[in-house]
């Protein structure tokens, strides 16, 4: 009997058990107090007088996912005290419950601690399971009745922003880094909630943050004795877009990188308007002749994302991906027309996107780009049928070429899990492999038959290089790099000089980061302003707006690493509340969270200090 008290009646309490009935629908348990006298909670004053009995009805943690009633006998005192305003009252349960509640303690922070870990839905419906059944409403009230902690000023502050609404309405995020958990959300992103933040909060050495200028002059103003530190991360992604918007002016340079080179022994023809030379030698050639690089009479090799408009009376129309994929390809194509005569005519880039309705990016992309820029082709993506074709191919060098049959046979057999149709299209594609009848036999009746000979091979599609995807490579260290994607590189660097420029000052710039050595940006600084490059030297000019902060990073341990994945936490949060994360709320399960399931701080390293 006493072990089954002590799961209903919290330690210290004055309570008693009396009795527990035990059903399939659930458990209820009537408890007394035992205490003799009550405090008065007005005056304080001490009576042992009762004036009545009555009970409260109180829901508890459940077990075994039986839902726990408690029958709570309690007394009504009368207060002895002359002039006292209250003549009776109800006497206190710590430990069990609050006054007036319909829940005990402990079943109401167990349920406000699932609101604010899995939120109103989710939680209901996990609640509901366990025995405590409640509504979404109810959780989502709880959650937001939950006190705030309150937390130290940290010594070591990181910023960031977040979205609200994608595009148009942002926040910020305050997160100590020694402690590796939020110590704030703030609705909006001004350099002003910055700065009126870290007044009322001093005491802040160290703030990690982007390059945003908003944070920078937030920082400097509320705080401007502590030290910034650019993010390293956010500095190689400036390297990368500063790359990209100089790869953007070079789309004959990316047509002539992924060309495959010919081989030595069989040379192509020499052309009148282009002369056979080496890969390494094709640069300067080209750039003493652009006007004949632009469109020099090469094999049939297909350049274009998207195969070329089928002629009058063509064996092979185009299907309905490709041709959808050729509509796309001509509707962007006019769109770049128009953005380059709208420009020709002196209109700005800002104008231009406004009356077009496209971002500012792609207009700043289409006025730099000296041809239409292609769209990158993806490489091939594995087939479910890849697995099984050398059993098709055997099949049909046997005669079988019954797609029904061959289908029903990969299904039964082989475990494939594929559709009919994919399978009977494949082999209406290789009938050529099925071996030719005997001309001494009558034809065969049915469709399907064999052609007469293979169809002529199909050239290979050449790859296309987006300038985005070649600024990622330029970015990468050359040692993570396949074989193939080297050879792009080195035929990129031959094909335009500037980027070959840019290349080896951002590999430069990207180990100085890794390895911070802030000994030698000063004169890199030199060598990126002194290379010519409108692109690089434009990154040279918001590096030396934000050189201290640039400094910090490339010599100090601190960055915005963990207040990015706080960030990525805050969006997983945001998205599983059911487009009910109203600011209040998702302020309350963001900082709730990071006080109850992160780890303990860890220690500060002796070079942090």
């Amino acid at each position: 009997m006493m072990l089954i008290e002590n799961l209903f009646i919290p330690v210290g309490a004055a309570l008693q058990m009396t009795a527990a009935d035990f059903t399939p629908e659930g458990i209820r348990v009537d408890l007394h107090t035992t205490a003799q006298t009550a405090d008065c909670p007005t005056c304080a004053v001490t009576t042992h007088r009762v004036h009545s009995h009555y009970q409260r009805r109180l829901a508890d943690l459940p077990l075994a996912q039986l839902p726990v009633r408690v029958q709570l006998h309690v007394r009504r005192f009368r207060c002895a005290t002359l002039g006292c305003g209250r003549s009776t009252f109800t006497e206190p349960v710590p430990g069990l419950a609050i006054p007036s509640a319909r829940r005990t303690t402990r079943l109401r922070a167990e349920q406000r601690q699932l609101a604010l870990d899995v939120g109103g839905e989710p939680g209901a419906r996990l609640a509901r399971r366990q025995g405590m059944g409640l509504s979404p409403d109810t959780l989502l009230r709880l959650a937001r009745s939950t006190p705030e902690d309150a937390r130290p000023t940290p010594r070591c502050l990181g910023i960031d922003d977040f979205a609200l609404r994608k595009g148009q309405v942002y926040g910020t995020l305050l997160v100590d880094l020694e402690a590796h958990r939020p110590v704030d959300l703030i609705e909006e992103r001004s350099a002003e909630v910055v700065a009126q933040w870290l007044k009322d909060h001093p005491g802040v050495e160290v703030i990690t943050r982007d390059r945003s200028n908003e944070y920078a002059e937030g920082a400097s103003r509320g705080a401007p004795d502590a030290l910034q530190v650019a993010d390293r991360f956010h500095l190689i992604q400036n390297v990368r877009e500063m790359l990209q918007r100089l790869l953007d002016g070079q789309q004959d340079a990316l047509v002539a990188a992924t060309r495959p080179e010919s081989p030595s022994s069989d040379p192509p023809p020499v052309l009148p308007t282009e002369p056979v030379v080496s890969p390494e030698a094709k640069a300067p050639a080209e750039a003493e002749a652009p006007a004949e690089a632009e469109a020099p009479a090469e094999p049939a090799v297909v350049n274009a994302p998207s195969p070329a408009p089928a002629p009058a009376g063509a064996s092979s129309p185009l299907n309905k991906a490709a041709q959808q994929s050729q509509e796309r390809r001509a509707r962007r194509q006019a769109r770049y027309t128009e953005v380059r005569e709208l420009h020709a005519q002196g209109i700005g880039i800002r104008a231009i996107a406004a009356r077009l309705q496209i971002s500012r990016n792609t207009v700043r992309r289409f006025v730099a780009a000296s041809q239409f820029p292609e769209q990158a082709t993806r490489r091939p993506q594995p087939r479910k049928l890849d697995p099984f074709i050398p059993h098709l191919e055997a099949q049909l060098a046997a005669g079988q070429d019954n797609g029904m049959q061959l289908w029903r046979e990969l299904r039964e057999q082989h475990g494939y899990r594929g559709s009919r149709a994919l399978v009977s299209r494949w082999v209406a594609q290789h009938r050529h492999l099925v071996p030719q009848p005997d001309p001494n036999r009558p034809p065969r009746r049915g469709r399907g038959r064999p052609p007469a000979s293979a169809p002529s091979p199909k050239p290979p599609a050449q790859r296309r290089l987006s300038a985005r995807q070649a600024a990622w490579l330029l970015v990468r260290r050359p040692e993570k790099l396949t074989q193939e994607e080297q050879g792009i590189i080195e035929r990129l660097c031959h094909q335009a000089p500037t980027v070959g420029v840019a290349y080896d000052l951002a590999q430069e710039f990207i180990q100085m980061v890794q390895e911070r050595t802030a000994a030698a940006f000063d004169g890199w600084l030199q060598r990126a302003r002194a290379s010519g490059i409108a692109e690089l030297q434009s990154f040279v000019v918001g590096l030396e707006r934000d050189k201290a902060a640039v400094v910090a990073a490339l010599s100090s341990p601190y960055s915005n690493g963990q207040v990015e994945g706080q960030v990525n936490r805050l969006k997983l949060i945001k998205r599983s509340m059911y487009g009910r994360a109203k600011f209040d709320l998702l302020r309350r399960r963001v900082l709730a969270r990071a006080s109850e399931a992160t780890p303990p701080a860890r220690k500060v390293r002796e070079s942090q200090k």
